[in-house]
């Protein structure tokens, strides 16, 4: 293998692994796997430090870089963990595409890989199940099918996923999630991941709701909503059931809702990652109905509305700052 592709393919290797250990998701087995990875070659752990020494620096970018970023220019930093002291100079093109690979691996899960049926970002899709339920598959999401004659389960791996339960009361319907369980005892439910956080909205009827620390809900009504993760089960809530099925009929709804909550959700439905580059404007309320499909209107609305800045670095990387 020439020295450079070897040098890319290790280079590729050090941002997989910075992208899995930044994640709230990582397993001791991966930080195992991990460590011998980094102890297989001298090569290994010099990616290792370019990687973290890159990814520090970023935090000394200014508003002026990023202004220089957008024009072309070459950008300089300095990086603390570096093996040569002093600035580092990184070309805006080769900024985009390591953030581009640490975003997307981060948020990619193993499951995407062995799920029966997935979504990219932006899309969605209609599964009908051989009893004749149906999954309607938000943005970015991934699914297992499992049927036997004695139980119908569901693992959502990642996503949000609207499901339309057939009545069978002799094979539960049960879908599994990263931080816990939900079984129908009703028709029609939501669910939806972020992170190691899960959301479920009653449509119909009702659902039980076990999370993964063995903490139960019996029963959650139609039109109430709860959220669960690995070690909480949250107060039930009612739910804003137009808003929280929007995304149906390809739209996001919004109602006073923080700049940084509403740039989570609209990077769902990207290629790409969005990113708020000031603290100072991720608590800037945000109202509006927007499109799945066109998230650069989205963007384009909120610049208009807001005292921010939209720079596109690429077409996959895009920086909002302060005026």
């Amino acid at each position: 293998m020439p020295e450079s592709n070897r040098q890319n393919k290790t280079a590729m290797q050090a941002a997989y692994w910075q992208a899995q250990l930044s994640s709230d998701l990582v397993t001791e087995q991966q930080r195992r796997e991990f460590e011998v990875w980094l102890n297989e070659r001298p090569e290994n752990k010099m990616a290792w430090q370019e990687i973290n020494a890159f990814w520090l620096g970023l935090d000394s970018l200014t508003e002026a870089d990023i202004t220089g970023a957008a024009s072309g220019r070459v950008i300089a930093f300095k990086t603390s963990n570096s093996s040569k002291p002093g600035l580092r100079f990184v070309r805006p093109l080769g900024i985009a595409a390591s953030l581009l690979l640490m975003a997307s691996l981060m948020y990619t899960q193993a499951g995407f890989y062995f799920a029966d049926y997935t979504t990219a970002p932006g899309k969605q899709r209609n599964v009908t199940l051989a009893d004749g339920s149906e999954i309607i598959m938000n943005t970015d999401t991934a699914v297992s099918i499992d049927y036997s004659a004695q139980r119908r389960q569901i693992t959502l791996h990642d996503g949000e996923a609207y499901f339309v339960v057939a009545p069978d009361a002799k094979r539960p319907f049960e879908v599994q999630t990263h931080s816990g369980q939900v079984r129908a005892l009703g028709t029609e439910f939501n669910i939806k991941t972020r992170r190691k956080d899960v959301t479920v909205t009653v449509y119909q009827h009702s659902v039980r709701v076990t999370a993964e620390n063995g903490k139960v809900l019996e029963s959650l009504p139609e039109g109430q909503q709860v959220a669960f993760s690995d070690d909480a089960l949250s107060a039930v809530t009612t739910a804003n059931l137009q808003r929280g099925q929007a995304w149906k009929n390809q739209r996001m709804i919004f109602q006073d809702r923080p700049l940084a909550e509403v740039i989570e959700e609209l990077n769902r439905y990207r290629s790409g990652k969005i990113m708020v580059m000031n603290d100072a404007i991720k608590a800037l309320p945000v109202t509006g109905v927007f499109a799945t499909d066109d998230t650069n209107v989205a963007l384009l609305t909120i610049e208009q509305s807001l005292p921010i800045s939209i720079t596109k670095i690429t077409e996959k990387l895009v920086l909002l700052s302060a005026k």
